[in-house]
This record gives C-alpha cells, sequence and structure tokens, in this order.
C-alpha cells in the first residue's frame, strides 16, 4: 500500500468549536449543583415539557424559579436534583 492509499485524518480549524460541541454535549448529561439553570437546560433532565414546567412551577409541584430580570428565568440547581432526587425515591417505595 502506497502512501497515497492510505486515509488521511483531516485536522480543522475548528478546535474551539470542537471543544464547545463537546462541552454542550457533557452538560446535558451533568447538572451542578450548584448554580441555576434556565428551563433549556433543566429540560432534558425531566420527563416533561417546558409548559408543565412553568405550571407545576406555579402551583408547587415543581421548585419555584427566580426571576433574574423581566425576561431570564431560572432555578436553582440544588433544588431541581433534589427534587428529581425525591421523584426517585417515591417511585422505588411505591415498587
Amino acid at each position: 500500500m502506497s502512501n497515497t492509499d492510505k486515509p488521511v485524518i483531516p485536522f480543522s480549524d475548528n478546535t474551539s468549536k470542537d471543544i464547545e460541541q463537546v462541552a454542550d454535549t457533557l452538560h446535558a448529561r451533568y447538572l451542578p449543583p450548584q448554580g441555576m439553570s434556565r428551563a433549556k437546560d433543566i429540560l432534558p433532565f425531566l420527563p416533561f415539557s417546558n409548559t408543565t414546567l412553568f405550571e407545576w412551577s406555579r402551583d408547587g409541584r415543581f421548585p419555584a424559579p427566580v426571576k433574574l430580570s423581566p425576561t431570564m428565568t431560572a432555578w436553582r440547581n440544588a433544588d431541581v436534583l433534589a427534587w428529581l432526587e425525591g421523584q426517585t425515591i417515591a417511585i422505588s417505595d411505591e415498587v
């Protein structure tokens, strides 16, 4: 096999973009216990939609959000994780 027959792995100049994509993927699988997250960040962990998130937050079935500005709402990650943990315990108690 000559050098021209070997497949070449192309390198891109988009290293920073690749790192951002990996970081986004990791963030989608992990919610840190500290800090706050917006709806789009916590919805992948929840078994319901955006509409249900806001409805349940309003009526107390899910932790209340914090209004950061007139157009920005976020949830405390610790509250979301505690709620998720509580759901897991409630489900395992029923089985």
